[in-house]
């Protein structure tokens, strides 16, 4: 840019000059109020300085005076428009706002007239990564390398982007010219380890497992993670049906850890016996020898077993759980339970179990083992093994049977935990809400300290409509505001079930505006989350762990897929489809039919005193910064298949994809029909 195409109001005499300096310092230091009397003193002489407005603008944006920060900013860019500084702070303004689309749009505005900044390029290069434009991410790399060829991260950021786009070859080339720049690999430096082991990993997506393996054999010396070092030869030595070699770098890999599920198939892989179940059946009969502690040797073999096979190690397996009193032995076998060939036998190896033992209740607390007890049986192997078949009884839909079990292990040992939530939940498959909520509190009074089943206990009493109780034992466990209650803090930490569960009990009370609310707060949780990662597209880069930030970028893009947003989701783009289908008027119409007028105007006024205390009560229970706490806008909007579909855009928009979710289709159809009905009443207006 010439200079003649510099405003001359951008100049600002020497000391002035180190005045704004100055504020830039401040501000990258966070010390706002030193940095605005710097500007004001500026500003006093040179009211029109658009960079000292913008500056100025950025700051009070971040002293909680965001909208005369936003005005400021905007005053400063009109009177400087080709100031690159202007730009810049009006993208940081945005990017403080989340709005990452307009925030690259001023950042590439600011290198047209600074095109190697490198600070201009980088936060480009951050917003590029936020919002997946990895072509673009190449471009801006691409210019900071350039400009600083000496800085491992501006290598490990260009060859990222080829990465994200798949062109492994330019990605992998430009890691071995950072290589090439080192005049000695450093030792025992675990950045240049992860740098080595995101190479090994490039060259493997690419296809070329021989070239992979070649290359991670090279650095083994150099790599500090020899976990990783392990797990990825034996995954190449597998690919490469290198199978000798792989069973051996399995096995080395179970010695290390037993516990993984991933080394056992691994090693079948390896073995060549996947689809022989009795090799397969020999193999883990050696290794349940080998490993004796390890659950998963013993576990993995049902379920391929079957017949007289899968009886005999189903019954090794629950008996030696049972025995020991493991309580998650349900749980443990719960993934069998889609096979009802293997349930049948199950429960008769269960049940069988159960007559070999004996129990009395009388003598010392309650239990006495008995003349006839069996010298390897135990008061608590009864108790847990009426426990299991309580659990299983109600995972196939026997009800009575469940609870006819769990009433027993209640009588046994009264004060145990887990037996009255078990009762719990199978009443809550009965469908009997309210003493299933009666059974989950009184598991938590046995267990006051216990913040898992304090939660449990107020799903339940959610479930069963007791929305003060509930609030109350939950409020036990958190930060309360001055009216004792933790509505506040459960926000505050994100706590998705209670808000999810709240949602969906005011929708069934019928408060739809609350309902509403708690899903706006969900998707708020899921946005930050989405927002939380920019902080790591620095951070990873810098670090040197590329390895686990692609697996963090990956992870990311399915974020809105999950379960616990998927919920919430739908639950919300019901409720705005409900609204749009069933008017306002139309509700209350229904709501007042078939009244005499004498009831009408009862049902009215009783409708004023509940929306008064509803007012007095939003006042007592109101949420920091929020003027809405009941969701009294949300119910009321006019626009309720824009908010439905802002709720589905990221499920859309998510590379996961399953059939059931068709509320897309449902909300689209209902904007087409109220397109054609604005068209329509159009046509008529004008005739």
């Amino acid at each position: 840019m010439s200079t003649a195409a510099i405003p001359k109001a951008r100049y600002l005499p020497p000391k002035e000059a180190g005045s704004f300096r100055q504020i830039l310092q401040l501000y990258e230091t966070r010390q706002y109020k030193k940095a605005l009397k710097v500007a004001d003193t500026i500003l006093k002489k040179f009211p029109d300085h658009g960079e000292t407005l913008a500056m100025k603008g950025l700051i009070l944006c971040f002293s909680e005076k965001k909208e005369e920060g936003h005005e400021l900013i905007k005053k400063g860019l009109r009177n400087d428009l080709t100031s690159f500084i202007c730009w810049h702070v009006y993208g940081l303004f945005y990017r403080s706002e989340r709005n990452f689309e307009e925030a690259a749009k001023c950042y590439v505005h600011a290198l047209k007239y600074a095109p190697d900044n490198t600070n201009i390029l980088r936060d480009l290069a951050l917003l590029q990564c936020q919002m997946r434009n990895w072509e673009g991410l190449i471009t801006s790399r691409k210019s900071i390398l350039s400009q600083r060829p000496n800085v491992r991260q501006h290598w490990t950021g260009l060859a990222l982007g080829y990465h994200m786009v798949k062109n492994y070859e330019l990605a992998e080339n430009i890691l071995s010219k950072y290589e090439e720049t080192l005049k000695e690999p450093p030792k025992e430096d675990y950045e240049h380890s992860e740098l080595l082991l995101y190479k090994s990993m490039i060259i493997f997506e690419s296809g070329n497992v021989s070239r992979a393996l070649e290359y991670l054999e090279s650095i083994a010396d150099q790599v500090t993670d020899k976990l990783s070092l392990m797990e990825y030869r034996a995954k190449y030595l597998l690919d490469l049906e290198r199978l000798p070699e792989a069973v051996k770098a399995y096995t080395k890999l179970l010695r290390r850890n037993p516990d993984n599920k991933e080394y056992f198939l691994g090693l079948e892989k390896a073995l060549g016996i996947k689809d022989d179940v009795e090799k397969k059946k020999a193999l883990y009969q050696a290794l349940a020898k080998q490993y004796k502690y390890s659950d998963l040797a013993k576990s993995i073999p049902l379920s391929f077993l079957s017949g007289e096979d899968f009886r005999e190690a189903v019954r090794s397996y629950i008996v030696g759980l049972l025995s020991r009193g493991v309580p998650s032995a349900f749980v443990n076998l719960k993934p069998l339970y889609a096979d009802e060939a293997k349930v049948k036998v199950i429960e008769e190896v269960a049940l069988e179990f159960l007559k070999t033992l004996t129990h009395a209740t009388n003598g010392t607390n309650g239990i006495d083992s008995g003349p006839d007890m069996d010298g390897d049986s135990t008061p608590t192997t009864y108790l847990w093994t009426i426990y299991y078949l309580a659990q299983h009884y109600s995972k196939i839909g026997e009800a009575d049977l469940a609870l006819e079990y769990i009433t027993k292990a209640i009588e046994h040992t009264p004060t145990l935990v887990e037996v009255h939530m078990v009762r719990a939940k199978i009443l809550k498959r009965k469908g009997d809400l309210v003493a299933a909520s009666e059974s989950m509190t009184t598991a938590r009074e046995l267990d006051l300290q216990d913040r898992f089943v304090n939660t449990k206990a107020a799903k339940y009493l959610m479930r069963a409509g007791k929305t003060d109780e509930a609030v109350n034992v939950v409020s036990l466990f958190t930060k309360n505001d001055a009216h004792g209650k933790g509505v506040a803090d459960l926000h505050e930490m994100q706590a998705i079930w209670f808000l999810t569960e709240q949602g969906e009990m005011f929708n069934r009370l019928g408060k739809i505006g609350l309902a509403l609310k708690r899903f706006e707060a969900v998707k708020k949780i899921f946005d930050d989350r989405w927002g939380d990662q920019f902080d790591y597209h620095q951070y990873c880069v810098r670090r040197g762990t590329m390895r686990a930030y692609v697996d963090l970028v990956q992870w990311e893009e399915t974020l809105y897929s999950e379960h616990e947003y998927t919920r919430a989701a739908f639950d919300a783009i019901q409720t705005y489809i409900s609204l749009y289908d069933t008017p306002k008027s139309a509700r209350v119409a229904a709501e007042f039919e078939g009244l005499t007028e004498e009831e009408r105007k009862k049902a009215i006024k009783k409708a004023k005193r509940e929306r008064a205390k509803l007012n007095k009560k939003s006042e007592t229970e109101k949420i920091a910064n929020d003027d809405d706490p009941f969701g009294k806008s949300l119910e009321n909007t006019t626009t309720p298949l824009e908010m439905a579909e802002q709720f589905w855009k990221p499920i859309a928009d998510s590379p996961v994809k399953d059939p059931s979710w068709t509320w897309g289709e449902e909300i689209g159809k209902r904007k087409e029909h109220s397109a054609a009905r604005v068209e329509s009443e159009t046509i008529d207006n004008t005739a």
